[in-house]
């Protein structure tokens, strides 16, 4: 009954559109003062839902991204994309994508990547005659990339939850978020040579170019390397990293001579406002997770899938599909808090590899920033793009479809994810 009670009453606010962390927190309180618990119990949950020192690589990461936004690093990072695939069929729509892979690699946030770099794309791509919906689309569609690519803040968030290695959730990311970003080039090639989708055709670049805006951009290139490579050889923690990663991008902008005070106040404010929403959205779905554990609803749900069935498949085809359907009303970042101890009850029963579980699961949540109604990207490149939200969600719906392949790839096929971590000792 009191479940039943937390979970009407949430979906009732958000019905009603109260923000997601305000409707955690009322939800949970009231259902706290019926079941005649102490209230004290929700400081103590906030606290224990944000306390976490892994949770301190979150802002570190948000500041880089930012950073990299406003010193003109993702600039050079776009036209060093544009160089190397933006004479393919599809052009800046490849070139799209595989910028948004590179940015991912420093910054880890789909939110940085659909605000900043995707400004630079819906803008070079609207002035060589692109279509906007087409545009619009692959932009948000590829911001996805950024928390599966490492360093990601989703997979700090879970490694923080289910007390498994960052550094080899880290390693575990890079081939999903390739297959991912493949994935997308290749419904954007087949969407141009079957006339779905007309694109201009652009000059290939002459070796010489090619080397010119590789020179120009190599010193933000350099960034996802020295960021990974120092996680891989264990020279630093995944939150030193995302210091390194802070430090290096502010000596980008200062040696690029585009990084003033303003911007860094600016910069500052940004970080602070988005770990303020990401810090206290953990730490109220910390204690509506808490609640439904108090009722069993891990154990219960377990017991009932496992009534069903006991086949490893079938049963990450469920968890899957559910993820993709809860990832369509609530943020990742809650959902990851309130579903990663169900997850993990029913992974350690089947011997499911964590760090397995943990790409399937941030992977399955990612595709619900590009889902309504919550649709965090949809909202964000909607408003750039000046587009109506209806018809940037229509012209999304084919993304889909590669997107939930690799998901299904990766969660039947788990030395996709794991290969790499394995390589290095995990």
């Amino acid at each position: 009954m009191a479940l039943l009670a937390l979970l009407g009453l949430f979906f009732g606010l958000l019905a009603l559109s109260c923000p997601i962390s305000f409707a955690l927190l009322i939800s949970s309180m009231v259902t706290l003062w019926a079941k005649e618990l102490p209230l004290t119990m929700v400081p103590q949950n906030l606290i224990t839902g944000a306390e976490s020192f892994t949770l301190l690589a979150v802002p570190f990461y948000i500041l880089a991204g930012e950073i990299m936004n406003i010193s003109g690093i993702t600039q050079r990072i776009f036209d060093f994309a544009m160089a190397l695939v933006g004479h393919v069929r599809g052009g800046l729509g490849h070139v799209n994508v595989l910028a948004s892979m590179i940015f991912a690699g420093i910054s880890g946030s789909a939110s940085a990547d659909a605000a900043g770099l995707g400004r630079i794309e819906i803008e070079a791509m609207r002035k060589e005659g692109y279509d906007i919906s087409f545009a619009s689309a692959i932009t948000a569609v590829s911001s996805t990339i950024g928390p599966i690519i490492p360093p990601s803040i989703h997979l700090v968030i879970y490694g923080a939850i289910a007390e498994v290695s960052v550094a080899d959730l880290f390693m575990a990311g890079i081939i999903p978020g390739i297959l991912l970003g493949l994935a997308m080039m290749v419904t954007i090639y087949i969407m141009v040579i079957t006339g779905i989708q007309r694109c201009p055709v652009r000059r290939r670049q002459s070796l010489g170019q090619i080397c010119r805006s590789f020179i120009k951009a190599l010193p933000s290139l350099l960034a996802p390397i020295i960021i990974l490579g120092g996680i891989l050889i264990g020279v630093v923690t995944p939150t030193e990293a995302g210091v390194i990663a802070v430090f290096y991008t502010a000596f980008l902008g200062l040696m690029y001579k585009s990084l003033t005070k303003k911007k860094v106040v600016e910069a500052l404010k940004n970080t602070v406002h988005s770990t303020s929403v990401v810090m206290f959205l953990l730490a109220t779905a910390k204690l509506f997770a808490w609640l439904i554990t108090l009722e069993r609803i891990p154990e219960v749900l377990s017991e009932a899938m496992f009534q069903l069935t006991d086949n490893k498949s079938v049963i990450l085809a469920f968890i899957c599909v559910g993820l993709l359907l809860i990832g369509t009303v609530e943020s990742a970042s809650a959902n990851l808090i309130i579903v990663t101890p169900i997850l993990v009850s029913i992974a350690l029963r089947l011997n499911i590899d964590l760090v397995h579980l943990g790409l399937v699961t941030v992977f399955a949540l990612m595709i619900g920033l590009i889902t309504p109604p919550i649709g965090t990207s949809l909202y964000i490149v909607a408003d750039i793009a000046s587009i109506p939200f209806e018809k940037l969600v229509k012209a999304t719906l084919v993304y889909l479809i590669p997107m939930i392949a690799v998901l299904f790839l990766i969660a039947f096929v788990p030395e996709i994810v794991l290969f790499l971590p394995k390589l290095l000792g995990y």
